[in-house]
């Protein structure tokens, strides 16, 4: 028995609904749901193996939820991850907010941010001698090669990381 026979519009309406019902029931509302993963926490350690890490290259982003020029320089970093993630360049955020990671979680709610932000906490500014935040450390097989403070323009990360992974 052919229901939708004389109605070829409405016959493929309700294949592409049938096919959508289907997919929300294997994946799951959460799934569908555009969530922010919630931030984990990293401990000394494991910031030194992510920095001496003698194998390619990374960007490391020293940031905190009350900075207002990190909180702005997000997007710019998230179209930098995007454009330079699949050369192998891997991008890490490092929250050195001194309350815990649920500041920094309330900013990664409002703004997208692709890469993995880590919560480590105030104790690494003397560690690290960050002399200010926003901080960027450009590493290359295990050792940091630039640190670049302050908020910057798409551009001139761009052309830092250029040079940096040739």
């Amino acid at each position: 028995m052919q229901i939708f026979g004389k109605h070829p519009r409405l016959r493929r309406l309700f294949r592409v609904m049938g096919a959508g019902l289907l997919l929300f029931h294997f994946i799951g509302e959460s799934a569908l749901a555009a969530s922010p993963p919630k931030m984990e926490t990293m401990d000394h350690a494991e910031l030194n193996r992510i920095i001496t890490n003698e194998n390619g290259n990374s960007l490391l982003f020293f940031t905190a939820a009350w900075c207002g020029h990190c909180k702005e320089m997000l997007p710019t970093l998230n179209r930098l991850y995007h454009r330079f993630n699949d050369q192998g360049l891997r991008f890490t955020g490092i929250s050195i907010d001194a309350g815990g990671p649920a500041a920094m979680e309330r900013v990664l709610e409002k703004r997208r941010v692709d890469f993995s932000v880590f919560w480590v906490g105030e104790t690494v500014v003397d560690e690290y001698r960050l002399v200010g935040i926003p901080m960027i450390f450009l590493v290359k097989n295990g050792r940091i090669v630039e640190k670049i403070p302050g908020k910057c323009s798409y551009e001139f990360l761009q052309g830092k990381i250029l040079d940096f992974i040739k």
